[in-house]
């Protein structure tokens, strides 16, 4: 351990800068992490796709540098797939116009049987800029019911949805979200989409979004929306007012899931655990960026109509409890509070409170998050709360993953997750639990 806030069982690069994780492929039992990344410099450089795998998700083995700048543009966001023909890469080629304006245009690169050699394709950009600003992180997905790959595009304030059979001719199908969700003043980024299955056995599209600024608490957020896909259109199920958050936390970002070539019912997903408020500030040497960890998607039932809740994989789980190291541990809480109790969770030893879980009501209650300031990191503190169902059984359950000062605490069976970065004093001190009544009961 040569840095105090590097992670255990959380990926971050050996050196250089890391944000989001792109072209996540499952292949052969190994799982590929690729990400943006800046090998010579911690403070966001051109950017470059890095390469990690892993098999068993709790453990990371850094690869060579998978995809370098070309004429056409640094290597900004995308995704994998594997087909017949291999595993090909998609990704956002941005370079400036004579004005200095973004230009971004999406290629296709093709990876060898060991997805360790990487050979870009001959007519890219096989996705020309149809005259946006904002016009990257492509999403690629096969969608059986239509017979087609179909791209999903950032275009600002909204996300594109492209079609093709071959991998290289594409269509604008249709676009989504100029009024749906929430916007700010930042493009909607890093789109994913998977279907899953909801309690009633029908199949829900979930389309995940990056926000930023503009998240649940200040700046970066993950958002999603629920509805139906039928291989040209989304349509929301929700109206378009309704606010879904993937995560509470002010570090979980440009989520993405891991791509199985013969699908999956239960997709996994991985977000970097940063914010743009401050990444460039946080306190670390060498590198500077770190993943959460891998979380399963699914869909249930709740009070409030169907949501997603997530988990962390059995696998990953099992390569938890088998790493006893410092400052890096699970802990599993059960919340059995009366109508306006409270349960205060202290962190790294410290003597004011991180997490606060009230509950308000029979059947609703709420956390709240806190953090202070810290000197060099802009917008860093924060105090603000998540309301949720409380269980009908009177008791909410929370587990608290902490990693070196990576936090991520999920509640109510992974309905409710909220992901935050701490640099204490001390990474390795306990986490400490303690009830509190009211004073007039």
């Amino acid at each position: 351990m040569t840095e105090k806030f590097r992670p255990n069982l959380h990926f971050s690069p050996r050196s250089g800068w890391m944000n989001d994780p792109n072209g996540m492929i499952r292949k052969d039992g190994v799982w590929h992490l690729f990400f943006q990344h800046d090998p010579d410099s911690i403070a966001h450089g051109p950017m470059h796709w890095g390469h990690a795998t892993s098999t068993d998700l709790a453990h990371w083995d850094e690869q060579p540098v998978a995809l370098y700048p070309t004429d056409l543009g640094t290597c900004f966001s995308g995704s994998a797939i594997e087909t017949d023909d291999g595993v090909k890469l998609f990704y956002t080629a941005h370079s400036r116009t004579p004005a200095g304006a973004d230009y971004q245009v999406q290629c296709l690169v093709h990876a060898d049987a060991d997805v360790g050699v990487f050979e870009s394709d001959a007519a890219n950009p096989v996705v020309p800029n149809p005259g946006l600003t904002a016009f990257r992180d492509p999403k690629v997905i096969w969608h059986a019911a239509s017979g087609k790959w179909v791209m999903l595009v950032t275009e600002g304030q909204s996300i594109g949805f492209y079609g093709s059979a071959d991998l290289k001719n594409w269509t604008h199908l249709s676009s989504f979200g100029e009024t749906h969700g929430r916007h700010s003043e930042g493009p909607w980024e890093c789109p994913d989409m998977v279907p899953l299955t909801a309690p009633d056995g029908s199949v829900v599209w979930v389309l995940i979004v990056g926000l930023n600024p503009g998240g649940y608490a200040l700046g970066s957020g993950t958002q999603y929306f629920l509805g139906q896909f039928d291989g040209t259109t989304f349509t929301n199920a929700n109206g378009p007012d309704t606010e879904l958050w993937l995560d509470y936390g002010r570090d979980y970002y440009a989520a993405q899931s891991f791509f199985e070539r013969n699908g999956t019912e239960t997709p996994t997903a991985i977000a970097w655990a940063s914010n743009w408020l401050y990444a460039r500030q946080t306190r670390t040497e060498a590198f500077r960026g770190v993943m959460s960890l891998p979380r399963e998607l699914r869909l249930v039932d709740t009070p409030d109509g169907l949501r997603v809740a997530c988990h962390v994989p059995a696998i990953a789980e099992a390569g938890i409890a088998e790493a006893v190291l410092p400052g890096t541990n699970r802990t599993d809480l059960m919340a059995d509070l009366k109508i306006g109790d409270e349960l205060v969770i202290t962190l790294f030893g410290e003597r004011e409170p991180s997490f606060i879980v009230h509950r308000a009501s029979k059947n609703r209650g709420r956390i709240r998050t806190i953090r202070h300031a810290l000197d060099g990191l802009d917008h860093f503190a924060h105090d603000y709360a998540v309301d949720l169902p409380w269980p009908e059984n009177g008791v909410l359950d929370l587990t608290v993953y902490v990693d070196r000062g990576l936090v991520e605490l999920s509640a109510a069976d992974g309905l409710v997750w909220i992901t935050n970065l701490f640099f204490p004093a001390d990474p390795e001190a306990p986490l400490a639990v303690r009830l509190l009544e009211p004073a007039n009961a």
